[in-house]
């Protein structure tokens, strides 16, 4: 029987064995260690760029940040502006509203005043019609028309009324100019001169303006006066207003006369006292103090005193209740008779008027 063999656990496979494993243990280790050296400087390439673009990042995040807020800021400050702006207009548009809202009320305030002139005009247009009517109905009834320029024809304040009126015209010689130079050189004149005088004109126009303005109803006279008073027609009997031939004969002999003398005012109210019925209107066309109180006189000359108490003393004839109107055409060198006819006309409750150069 054969001798078995003795087992060798050394054998060369198994020293094959273990060579071959240790090779591979020094070649996983050859190849961990240097994976572990190539990992970590990937890493830190990696770690680095990343870093890198963090702070790039960062620091454009905060340019962006410092660029927003300088637009936060001035967009803030243009919000502010604009609010304010804003608030302007609103004012702006709240006081044109009010603007509005009053020249609408004054438009419709307007709109009221005209409808009311409207109205008013078109009843000033019937009654003209009404006196329109009623003048043509009257036609025939007065032959004198004076004919004037607008409102010249019309008298603020001079009553015509009364149931007698007397019209006492001034004919004494200072009536020719309201100067006393031209008085002078106009009474050297001939008669057709001294019948054109300007002032005289005037005087016999205003006769004429008040005879046409007298009522139809009432009866009238006229008186001229100078150094002497007289009645023009009928002898100081009371003439109809509506009696045409009386008024036109008065009026004829009035453009015949020519002034002359001087102005005794008292003989004119000593006539008045005789008249029966008294005047309860009495229209004095007058342009200064009186000269003179009787018919002739031996003055050569009169200061304003003397005047003054020619006045006074010629006043207390007239007799009460009277009304005198007086229409002054004032004569130069006679200070006190405006205020002295303007006291008479207070006193007796008439006006004193003074008219324009042009009137009537």
């Amino acid at each position: 029987m054969a001798r078995r063999r003795a087992t060798n656990v050394f054998t060369l496979s198994f020293l094959d064995v273990m060579a071959g494993g240790f090779g591979a243990v020094v070649i996983i280790f050859l190849i961990i260690n240097h994976a572990t050296e190539t990992a970590p400087e990937t890493t830190n390439r990696e770690l680095l760029a990343e870093s890198r673009l963090l702070e790039y990042q960062l620091t454009t995040s905060e340019e962006n940040l410092s660029f927003l807020r300088d637009l936060v800021g001035n967009l803030s400050i243009r919000l502010a502006e604009v609010r304010e702006t804003l608030d302007e207009t609103i004012e702006e548009l709240e006081v044109k509203e009010e603007d509005l809202e009053r020249v609408e009320k004054t438009s419709v305030d307007q709109a009221e005043t005209l409808e009311r002139l409207i109205r008013e005009i078109e009843e000033a247009e019937r009654e003209v019609q009404t006196l329109s009517r009623a003048t043509q109905d009257d036609a025939g009834q007065t032959t004198v028309e004076i004919v004037g320029e607008g409102d010249r024809q019309y008298l603020t304040g001079l009553y015509m009324g009364g149931q007698h009126i007397l019209i006492a015209l001034d004919v004494s010689a200072s009536m020719l100019d309201h100067s006393i130079v031209n008085v002078l050189r106009l009474r050297n004149m001939n008669e057709v001169h001294q019948k054109n005088a300007p002032k005289w004109q005037r005087a016999i126009r205003t006769v004429e303006w008040l005879t046409a303005n007298i009522p139809l109803e009432s009866k009238f006279q006229i008186v001229a006066f100078n150094n002497k008073s007289s009645f023009l027609t009928n002898a100081g009997t009371w003439i109809e207003a509506s009696d045409g031939s009386s008024v036109r004969a008065s009026l004829d002999v009035l453009g015949g006369m020519i002034p002359s003398e001087g102005t005794n005012l008292k003989g004119l109210f000593e006539l008045v006292v005789r008249m029966q019925p008294l005047p309860d209107n009495l229209f004095l066309i007058v342009d200064g103090l009186p000269t003179m109180d009787a018919a002739t006189t031996n003055r050569t000359r009169v200061t304003g005193r003397q005047r003054l108490s020619l006045f006074s003393n010629s006043i207390r004839v007239l007799p009460a209740g009277i009304p005198v109107n007086v229409i002054m055409f004032p004569l130069e060198g006679d200070p006190f008779a405006p205020a002295s006819y303007w006291n008479l006309a207070h006193v007796t409750g008439g006006i004193l008027m003074s008219p324009s150069d042009d009137w009537p």
